[in-house]
């Protein structure tokens, strides 16, 4: 073997180890997807020496993961059982206000309480990262096994093994899922040395005794893993049956004895390694795979899954594919996936144009190996998507079984592409001196272009989700300074973006938390609603400080911390007028709630802080009956007509431009000697610094008078004032008042 061929691969495999102990570092205990629950299951093992028996409605430590086969469990509690892992409830304490699978969400990240994000290496804490380092090394197995599937699949072409295993192990994704404790990291491992066994026995054109054990071996383990093991059966056969049928081509007998040794081997073997687990599901629920009960432990879905809902699931899919972290909450940078969905298409099509050519030219051989990988992944395709009807698991992750056979068939379709544009790129060089040849193969710039994000990842996306807010040494200038204290912390000061809202949005709120004493060992949780003048909550979050990173039993005496969020407004939500964000403090296991109190010790009702307007995004034409009137110009508003019944009056406004202030409409009734004798001022419902050009909107008013006036004709005043200076908008009207008649009939 030429090694200095396999250097590069030698050093990718370095790096995604290397990648690997980053990413552990840069995810807290229990935090990665499902880690918790696999956890769960291998200290089950290794405590009882026995598989969970599966209860719906009934909580455990494993909960759905006591549906999966158990060979990655059982593995993982050999390596940990002699661990001390008494502390295991005392360190899975779960956080109440953890928000699961929104990746939007600010806050609400962790799912486990802890003091710190990197926990002392002892009791259940080892034992985790024990299982992680397993997980490592299986991961690396997954890498080798790409690396060496590619090169079986084309041995001849420059760079397909080193792309596809760059796509492989810098995947974030991957690397993440690589670096927990997850049952994907085992089966994803076997059914990559089964895909490329399956490669290197349709490479040799026969099936032998040898090769036949191998493959049954590692199928029968895979599906002892996974139920993803299962998956690859179909290809295998097919495998087979053209490894049988191909001696035809040469006019040669068909192989019955190498199809009926692979068909045996891996049927006897399956069940002798495996089939027991299988009985023991028909046994106990009733089912040979176990996935309805396990669906129902999961939580099944409420609604039926449609092609609809395949589509509307899809982008979170692709996202979970690449990079979705956490608990399904957490996202890299935006332009990310945009790339990747790029890429995506362009090996899509580079690897599909050569089946056209390979069809004309009768290369079967070519043509059944390609086939049989994009059968692999179609087959795990539609296999999620029918796990995905019955419980919410729609996560592009779940396709890391089959990545042998995916980023072998990326690199191949990227390849094909890169390789047309070269030949376009080299017949205009020879017609050009000036265009020189490319110092550096592009595969290694796309392999390390990869390796340097996926590295940027853990340290930009992930580890700062779950840092704990560091205290700040004074409250920053752009701060708006109230003040509401709440047993031993006080509300010093807020941020908010102030603008207008409209149905679906999040509304970003900054809090500044001053701590004045810390003798109370409870832990408090916080409240946020946005809220509507008429008193209607719209949105609401409900977290532990610090988005659930930061206990207040923790907090350092006399410490001021910035805690920041963005309150999610319901979809629903209807309305026009100012929102504002009431802030609350309760104690989550007894549903106390802590009293507020001013600076002097007045008990406050409520702590309600300014944080914009709330309007759809378009407002519904005015219906009501008008009095019109020629319109009448108040700077960037106008006077269109108005409504009077008794002593209430409406008015119907126009935006025509932005105003830079909340104004108030004043309305005053004045006598023949030009005596204010009734008065009804009022701002309008959605402050005007938010309303938006030709938007109307109608202000309703009360006129209040010092006595009931006589019968008569007055006129009634109406104009803006600004509450904070009472400057007026200019209008064409003495006083920058509008007179409208008022007619009194009676007293």
């Amino acid at each position: 073997m030429n090694l200095s061929k396999h250097r590069p691969f030698a050093a990718l495999l370095a790096a995604f180890f290397a990648l690997t102990l980053v990413y552990a570092w840069a995810t807290p205990p229990f935090e990665a997807s499902d880690e918790l629950w696999h956890v769960g299951m291998v200290n089950h093992i290794a405590e009882t020496g026995q598989l969970a028996v599966q209860a719906p409605g009934t909580d455990t430590p494993y909960e759905q993961e006591g549906s999966q086969p158990p060979l990655y469990y059982a593995l993982g509690a050999l390596l940990v059982r002699s661990i001390d892992r008494s502390d295991f409830e005392a360190v899975r304490q779960p956080n109440p206000h953890a928000v699961a699978g929104i990746p939007g969400y600010v806050g609400g990240k962790n799912l486990i309480l802890r003091d710190s994000p990197h926990p002392p290496l002892q009791g259940t804490i080892l034992a985790v990262y024990v299982l992680r380092a397993f997980s490592i090394l299986l991961g690396c197995v997954t890498v080798c096994a790409v690396y060496a599937a590619a090169r079986t699949l084309a041995p001849e072409r420059g760079g397909l093994a080193l792309l596809a295993a760059g796509l492989t192990a810098f995947n974030p994704m991957f690397v993440f899922i690589t670096a927990s404790v997850n049952n994907d990291n085992l089966v994803t491992a076997l059914n990559s040395l089964v895909i490329w066994q399956m490669l290197v026995m349709l490479r040799a054109g026969r099936i032998t005794a040898r090769r036949s054990l191998i493959i049954a071996v590692l199928i029968a383990l895979a599906a002892l893993s996974k139920l993803s093991g299962l998956v690859l059966v179909p290809a295998l056969a097919l495998a087979g049956l053209w490894l049988a049928v191909r001696p035809m081509t040469e006019h040669k007998p068909f192989d019955w004895r190498g199809l009926v040794m692979l068909g045996g081997a891996m049927a006897a073997t399956w069940a002798l390694l495996a089939g027991w687990w299988y009985l023991r599901n028909l046994t106990l629920y009733g089912e040979l795979f176990g996935t309805h009960t396990m669906a129902l432990v999961a939580g099944v879905r409420a609604a039926p899954f449609t092609l609809s809902t395949l589509l509307d699931e899809f982008q979170g899919f692709r996202f979970a594919y690449w990079a979705l972290f956490g608990a399904v909450n957490i996202m890299t940078f935006r332009w990310f996936y945009d790339v990747m969905d790029a890429l995506t298409v362009v090996a899509f099509v580079g690897a599909a144009l050569p089946f056209w050519r390979a069809l004309r030219r009768r290369e079967r051989d070519w043509l059944v190996r390609h086939a049989l990988l994009g059968l692999i992944v179609l087959t795990g395709c539609v296999s999620i998507a029918a796990w995905t009807a019955q419980t919410y698991a729609s996560q592009g992750r779940l396709l890391f079984p089959f990545v042998a056979a995916i980023s072998v068939l990326l690199a191949t379709g990227l390849l094909n592409v890169g390789d047309t544009i070269a030949d376009a790129i080299r017949r205009t060089w020879r017609n050009n001196a000036s265009l020189k040849p490319l110092p550096i193969s592009g595969v290694h710039v796309i392999v390390a272009a990869l390796g340097v994000f996926a590295l940027v990842v853990p340290i930009a996306s992930i580890a700062p989700e779950y840092a704990a807010p560091v205290p700040l040494l004074e409250l920053p200038g752009s701060a708006q300074q109230v003040y509401a204290r709440f047993g031993g912390v006080a509300l010093v000061g807020y941020e908010a973006l102030e603008q207008r809202y409209q149905p679906g949005e999040q509304v970003p709120i900054t809090l500044y938390w001053q701590v004045l004493d810390n003798a109370d060992e409870r832990d408090y949780s916080l409240y946020l609603h946005a809220t509507l003048d008429d008193g209607r909550v719209i949105g609401k979050v409900d977290s532990y400080p610090g988005g659930g990173r930061l206990r207040t039993s923790h907090w350092q005496q006399g410490a001021l911390y910035s805690d920041t969020y963005a309150i999610p407004l319901t979809p629903d939500a209807a309305g026009i007028s100012r929102l504002r964000v009431q802030v609350g403090w309760w104690h989550y296991a007894s549903g106390e709630r802590v009293e507020a109190v001013d600076a002097d010790g007045a008990a406050l009702n409520s702590v309600m802080l300014n944080a914009g307007g709330f309007a759809p995004q378009t407002v519904e034409p005015v219906t009501d009956a008008f009095t019109e009137i020629t319109p009448v110009s108040f700077g960037g508003v106008r006077l269109t007509g108005y409504q009077l019944d008794g002593n209430a009056l409406a008015l119907i406004w126009e935006s025509s431009g932005a105003l830079s202030a909340d104004y108030t409409v004043f309305a005053q009734v004045i006598d023949a000697e030009g005596t204010i004798i009734g008065q009804g001022d009022a701002p309008p419902a959605l402050p005007t610094r938010f309303w938006r050009s030709g938007e109307r909107f109608i202000t309703r008013h009360n006129l209040a008078y010092q006595q009931p006036p006589t019968p008569g004709n007055y006129q009634l005043l109406v104009g803006w004032y600004n509450p904070v200076d009472f400057a007026r908008l200019d209008v064409a009207a003495p006083n920058d008042a509008y007179p409208l008649a008022l007619v009194v009939i009676s007293g």
